[in-house]
């Protein structure tokens, strides 16, 4: 926010950082254009504010951002990236990979390099590293976990309610009906 702060006016462009509450103040202002990326609960919230005063909005909700991966692929590398996209924050960014399309004949080589990966960004036990962060509220942590138990876990599944840790988790050939995939994961299950 101090770079923004350097770089643009404040009456143009302004960071404003804070809960709930400050988020249901900036709704209520009379603003030109709003654009809202997160979860279609706070969607629908942001939708009903704006049509109060007709304020345009374009709302980005829910992503599955798939990835395809080809025969032709470098697996190292496409781990690697993987790795790093799928379970930043332990998964709970907005542009984060939700599952793999993957040609039949590199998933298994597939499948052992994101293992090796997982280990080596965080560790053979991930529930010990300073760079795994944990899963951010009891909602998610308690939806995350209702899709391990409709899921075929082939790596980690490890759970620990005190802290709210899941760990970095593959899932394999869910069902398009399933949990998995009828949302957002926004969580460290690929």
């Amino acid at each position: 926010s101090s770079l923004i702060a350097k770089v643009f006016d404040t009456s143009h462009v302004t960071v404003i950082k804070g809960d709930k509450d400050v988020a249901q103040e900036l709704l209520a202002q009379r603003w030109d254009y709003v654009l809202f990326t997160g979860s279609v609960k706070v969607g629908k919230i942001v939708a009903e504010a704006c049509a109060k005063h007709l304020i345009p909005t374009t709302l980005e909700l829910g992503g599955k951002n798939p990835c395809i991966v080809q025969k032709s692929a470098n697996i190292k590398v496409t781990a690697k990236r993987l790795v790093w996209g799928k379970f930043f924050n332990a998964g709970q960014t907005c542009i984060a990979p939700d599952y793999l399309i993957v040609d039949a004949a590199i998933k298994s080589k597939l499948v052992k390099s994101l293992r090796k990966e997982i280990t080596t960004f965080f560790g053979k036990n991930p529930k010990d590293s300073p760079d795994f962060a944990r899963i951010s509220h009891q909602g998610n942590y308690e939806r995350l976990n209702e899709i391990l138990l409709d899921s075929n876990i082939i790596v980690g599944g490890e759970t620990n309610d005190d802290d709210h840790y899941i760990a970095p988790t593959l899932i394999d050939e869910p069902s398009l009906s399933s949990k998995a995939m009828e949302t957002e994961i926004f969580g460290p299950i690929l």
